[in-house]
C-alpha cells in the first residue's frame, strides 16, 4: 500500500480528496444497505460518509493508518474515543463508530470484532497500487457474511497521463476484481473536476462511478 504516498499528504495537509460533505453517490444509493447492520469502510480518513453512515441506524467499523486524519474525525465529530488494541490494531470506539490504526490489508473479522454484513469502498481501491488491490479484495472476502453486499465507489481517467496514486479503477477492473463475488451493477456515475495534480497532467475530468456488488 502506498502509505508513505498517503501520509506526506496528511503531514503537508494535500487533503483535496477530502469531502465536507457525504459522497454524493453514496447518498443516492444508501438504500443498498438497508437492513444490514454493521459496515466496514477501508482506508477511511475522517470521512464524513463515516457519520452519515452511523446516522442511518448502521455500526461503521473503519481503517485508517494515517494517526492525525484519526484524531481530526473524532474532533470533529466533539466525541472522545476509548482506545485498545485489537490484534494488530489500536482500537479507537465510540458507540456506532469503532476506528482501527494499522494496515487495512492485514484486517480479520475478529478484529474487528466478527464479521460484517457491508461493505463501503469510497476510493480505497483507488489509494492502493494496482497489484495490490486483490489483497484488499481478499480482505473483502474474509470479513463479508454470506450474501454481504458491497458498495464500491472509484473513480476512472486516462492513467496514461500519470501514475497514481490515485489510480484509476475502470469497468473491466471492477469485473475482474470481483466476479466471483456475484452479481455486480453500475448503480450510477456522475463526473467530477479534475485536482490540480491530475490536471496538470491533462486530465480534465474524472467519470466517479458507484458499484453495488451482492454476494
Amino acid at each position: 500500500m502506498e502509505q508513505a504516498f498517503w501520509q506526506e499528504r496528511w503531514d503537508t495537509r494535500q487533503i483535496g480528496f477530502h469531502q465536507p460533505q457525504p459522497n454524493l453517490l453514496l447518498t443516492a444509493h444508501a438504500g443498498f444497505f438497508a437492513g444490514r447492520r454493521r459496515i466496514y469502510v477501508p482506508l477511511c480518513g475522517k470521512s464524513t460518509d463515516l457519520g452519515f453512515l452511523r446516522g442511518r441506524g448502521h455500526e461503521v467499523i473503519g481503517t485508517e493508518f494515517v494517526a492525525a486524519a484519526i484524531d481530526e474525525l473524532f474532533a470533529e465529530l466533539g466525541e472522545t474515543p476509548v482506545q485498545g488494541s485489537a490484534g494488530p490494531f489500536t482500537r479507537h470506539a465510540v458507540p456506532g463508530l469503532t476506528i482501527l490504526q494499522g494496515d487495512a490489508l492485514l484486517l480479520e473479522a475478529a478484529h474487528a470484532g466478527g464479521q460484517i454484513d457491508g461493505v463501503y469502498d469510497r476510493a480505497a481501491l483507488v489509494a492502493v497500487a494496482p497489484a495490490a488491490r486483490t489483497g484488499l479484495v481478499a480482505s473483502y472476502r474474509r470479513l463479508l457474511v454470506p450474501g454481504g453486499r458491497l458498495l464500491v465507489i472509484a473513480f476512472d481517467y486516462d492513467q496514461s497521463r500519470l501514475q497514481g496514486p490515485p489510480w484509476a479503477v475502470s469497468r473491466d477492473e471492477v469485473q475482474r476484481l470481483f466476479a466471483d463475488f456475484g452479481a455486480i451493477r453500475l448503480l450510477g456515475e456522475r463526473d467530477e473536476p479534475a485536482s490540480e495534480r491530475l490536471a496538470a497532467a491533462g486530465v480534465s475530468h474524472l467519470t466517479e462511478q458507484a458499484w453495488g456488488i451482492e454476494t
